[in-house]
């Protein structure tokens, strides 16, 4: 039995979002405020901690939920009109089969007899019903009748009256085999039917604020450690070392009975003077009663001992990382234990870890160690206590490029923020755009896991020619920075510079499409003449660039040197189009004072022509040719150059770079890209 789906409506920025659920780990991924945490919230609200407790507050209410009540209520539609779903809901998709235990779902919860349909959806409401929404309406009218020297403010009324006319339902709804989809008008009342879902989902998280500090007072691990035991001493069923604990802890009651007779004596006597204690009918002693359940409590501190020496150190002398990592494989242990359940109660159909944030407190390569570990231990914790596998599921949301890159790629979720709300992406699903001909998805698929999984959590992205653009571009960034300070300056934006060979962006163009931003693509016209022969652009006849030709496909060599700078933007609307709004621009050199040079080397020699001297290493020590063309053939080795313009930059005028110009077509692709 597995969870394979959970779906939202009007939870915060989740409006209508659907998460697929892998049957062991998914992770979710996507950039700050795409949802992450309030899919975190919500199933802890519906099927965690706060189930059955209206923890909602009307800030988790969606606004365009907030703005369909206030239009309802100004409309007066409870008078004779069937009003719409008004709430925030929760919808889990559960798949089963033959081999599952159907004990918990078999008599009200699956819904469908048809031996095909092996699907049950649990929903779960936090919503107004007609009659609640004419009380809402009764009641604030009356409250405004009452203010009216204030301010009607129908969210201020709800934020803090919105339990009186909101409630909680849990239902099973009928699934339909044929259409794919749920229906809401058939279902089952779980509360009144006194279904208990803790025995179909077990729900256990682990957030990003964990207890973790470095202050002396702060024993977060040793408090663990006594947590820990707890649960091995209730759960394992050999007890010889929970005896052996016991028997130890009874010697030690029998020693202290007697120091505590010596040391209570004057005190007990005392208490006889006062009688307290009457002559031959009481007798008051005080003795030791350790409990092994309470021992670790207070009294059990992790310590860390250095390797050189026999000296041990306290767990608030650790780094916070260390301390982080420690923590969180400590309450991994114990909420598997808990899923696991006490020696004779049976685990919950379905037990779903949610582990948020990871990464921190954490360096790069705890990172790496931890996603690379993290399955083994959720695989050894399933075990439970009847010897059978119980049926686990994991997500782990994180910000991590380095977690991402350790990740099975079919695992991972992209959460992205779109014009009409969150939605929930699946990777895989590039498998089925990409095909299997030509190799696209199995590179992409290496190189971002490998190299790039930062592009996942960039805003906007730079794909590169080569070295001397990659080197040079954090320049070229300042220097367009420095002369526009009204807009957010490039270098503070957040922005992925990839270095694939800018004639190789078809490889990246249907991922870019999936995770859709902003991206400038910056490459070469690499004209070539008959035989494609390498040669000046005013000789060639088409150009050999593979990325241009896959943009410009339609467009003769003679039209693409003319085309202007809006003619060169792209959107994905009906596959691959010019458009002058798309959020896809390519640039590539440009005619620049009556010179139109072939590469980003050819088209910087030209303009800067008084800027190259012969103190630049990678290019010939005796210059015989001004010909900016001769001059970038001539180059030795590109990253070289790249260097040599760095080395002889110079500062003016509080401005850095001041003595050489960056080529226009990088410019007004620079430009484009730092607009919002």
């Amino acid at each position: 039995m597995k969870i394979k789906k959970i779906a939202i409506k009007n939870f915060r920025s989740l409006k209508d979002t659907v998460v697929d659920i892998e049957d062991n780990l998914s992770l979710i991924i996507g950039k700050n405020n795409c949802g992450k945490t309030s899919f975190l919230r919500i199933l802890d609200k519906f099927i965690g901690s706060g189930a059955g407790k209206k923890k909602f507050s009307f800030d988790d209410f969606n606004i365009d939920l907030k703005d369909q009540i206030k239009s309802l209520i100004e409309n007066n539609s409870s008078q004779g009109e069937t009003l719409p779903f008004i709430g925030i809901s929760l919808k889990v998709f559960i798949e089963y089969d033959d081999t599952d235990d159907l004990s918990n779902i078999g008599n009200k919860v699956i819904m469908d007899l048809d031996p095909e349909n092996t699907t049950v959806v649990l929903a779960f409401d936090y919503s107004i019903s007609e009659d609640g929404f004419e009380k809402l309406e009764t009641e604030y009218k009356m409250h405004c009748d009452k203010k009216k020297d204030k301010k009607k403010d129908l969210f201020s009324y709800l934020n803090d009256k919105h339990t009186n006319y909101f409630t909680l339902s849990r239902k099973s709804i009928q699934y339909d085999l044929k259409t794919k989809k749920e229906n809401d008008d058939v279902f089952t009342n779980l509360d009144k039917e006194k279904i208990s879902i803790d025995k179909i989902i077990s729900f256990k998280l682990i957030d990003a604020k964990r207890g973790v500090s470095n202050k002396d007072t702060e024993k977060t691990l040793s408090s663990q450690s006594a947590k820990i035991y707890k649960k091995l001493e209730s759960s394992n069923d050999d007890e010889s070392i929970a005896d052996t604990l016991k028997d130890e802890l009874s010697e030690t009651d029998e020693k202290l009975d007697k120091i505590y007779k010596g040391l209570f004596e004057g005190v007990i006597e005392d208490v006889k003077k006062f009688g307290g204690i009457k002559e031959n009918e009481s007798e008051i002693k005080i003795i030791s009663s350790l409990q092994h359940k309470n021992i670790l409590e207070e009294n059990t501190t992790v310590m860390y001992k250095s390797p050189s020496s026999d000296h041990s150190l306290p767990e608030h002398h650790n780094g916070l990382g260390y301390m982080n990592l420690i923590s969180m494989i400590f309450e991994i242990k114990i909420l598997l234990h808990e899923f696991q359940k006490e020696k004779d109660e049976k685990p919950a159909d379905i037990n779903l870890l949610f582990i948020e944030e990871p990464e921190v407190h954490t360096h790069p390569q705890m990172q790496y160690i931890f996603i690379k570990n993290i399955k083994k231990l959720l695989e050894e914790g399933k075990k439970g206590n009847d010897g059978k596998d119980i049926n686990l599921q994991t997500v782990i949301s994180t910000h991590s490029s380095h977690i991402v890159s350790e990740s099975y790629f079919e695992d991972i979720k992209y959460f992205k923020k779109e014009a009409s709300g969150i939605t929930s992406k699946n990777l895989s699903s590039l498998r089925e755009e990409y095909g299997n001909g030509n190799g696209y998805y199995k590179f992409l698929k290496q190189y971002l896991t490998l190299h790039k999984a930062e592009l996942f959590f960039a805003d906007k992205a730079i794909f590169i020619e080569g070295a001397t653009e990659r080197i040079l571009l954090p320049a070229m960034m300042k220097k367009l920075d420095q002369e526009d300070e009204n807009i957010t300056p490039l270098l503070s934006q957040n922005i992925s510079i990839i270095d694939i060979g800018g004639r190789h962006f078809q490889i990246f163009e249907k991922f870019i499409n999936f995770i859709g931003i902003k991206t400038l693509i910056i490459t070469d016209i690499d004209s070539v003449e008959a035989g494609n022969k390498k040669c000046p652009v005013v000789d060639g006849i088409k150009t050999d660039n593979s990325t241009i030709n896959n943009f410009f496909s339609d467009v003769d060599f003679t039209t693409l040197k003319e085309l202007k700078f809006y003619q060169k933007h792209f959107s994905f609307k009906d596959g691959l189009c010019c458009d002058k709004d798309g959020n896809l621009c390519c640039v590539y050199q440009i005619e620049e004072d009556k010179y139109y040079a072939r590469s980003f080397e050819d088209a910087f020699i030209h303009i800067n022509g008084d800027f190259i001297t012969d103190d630049f290493e990678s290019l010939p020590k005796k210059k015989n040719s001004k010909n900016a063309y001769e001059l970038a053939n001539a180059i030795q080795k590109k990253p070289s150059f790249a260097m040599d313009i760095l080395l002889n930059s110079k500062d003016s005028g509080g401005k850095k770079f001041s003595n050489w110009e960056t080529p226009t077509y990088i410019v007004e692709g620079l430009k484009w890209l730092k607009q919002d």
